[in-house]
């Protein structure tokens, strides 16, 4: 598969008059105020209610054939209310019956320099409906469920351990635990208390990672396999809606 020129700014320009699928921030003239960016960082940004075109999805640590049974899905669709329900997000879904599902998304994208070792910062907005500070099965549905974030060389695969477990080629660490191919953005808990309601609706959250918390390198080509997943300690149902995803990617 081609990788998609997220970090190209002709690829872009191309882009913008056939689709707006993402807009791309020169350095010195960024808008964003949450990610500050200097001379040598590039940035993208993915909206997925326009299009999740290269995009896929998957799932690691439970047994090969149990699909159905840990109700695993996927695709873009409408978000839920009381988000704004005439947009769309990518959504990935599953019943956590190993308690420690793992599901991701993701996608090569390129326009970055050659075999070159890259700072990345990521911001992630999604749609959750875990409240917080709640119990739940081995952990809380939303403390106990971490977003991931990465940036590698190596397409991120499942990949049988030779017991008809399913398991990520990616060293992502496991649950409260990153890796080091991918860290952790935050937890899955949105901003309602677990109390104050007996039904908690989808409501948006953005997690921002850390300055000079990620470094990654490129291959021959400048491209890296963008990852954003959620490592579950949580047994029951989690179902997240990705709605954007900003990078920024500064040489080192």
């Amino acid at each position: 598969m081609n990788p998609s020129s997220l970090f190209s700014i002709a690829a872009l320009k191309k882009a913008l008059a056939i689709l707006p699928l993402i807009g791309l921030l020169t350095a010195c003239g960024s808008d964003n105020d949450d990610i500050k960016v200097d001379p040598n960082t590039k940035m993208l940004h993915i909206d997925f209610n326009d299009s999740i075109t290269g995009w896929k999805a998957g799932f690691a640590d439970y047994p090969e054939g149990e699909e159905e049974f840990y109700e695993l899905g996927s695709g873009q669709t409408s978000l839920p209310a009381p988000l704004t329900t005439t947009r769309k997000g990518y959504k990935i879904t599953g019943n956590n019956h190993s308690d420690d599902l793992f599901m991701f998304i993701t996608k090569q994208v390129d326009g970055l320099e050659p075999n070159t070792r890259y700072s990345f910062r990521f911001k992630v907005t999604f749609g959750t409906n875990a409240p917080n500070n709640c119990m739940g099965i081995g952990g809380s549905p939303g403390n106990s469920v971490w977003i991931k974030v990465g940036a590698t060389k190596n397409e991120p695969k499942t990949v049988n351990d030779g017991t008809g477990f399913l398991l990520l080629n990616w060293d992502k660490g496991n649950q409260a635990t990153g890796g080091s191919d991918a860290i952790i953005a935050g937890d899955f808990a949105n901003s309602q208390e677990c109390e104050a309601s007996n039904s908690i609706p989808y409501l948006k959250k953005t997690l921002i990672t850390e300055k000079d918390s990620y470094t990654s390198v490129t291959d021959e080509k400048g491209s890296v396999w963008l990852l954003l997943g959620t490592d579950s300690g949580f047994e029951g149902p989690t179902t997240i809606y990705f709605m954007e995803l900003e990078v920024a990617a500064t040489k080192l």
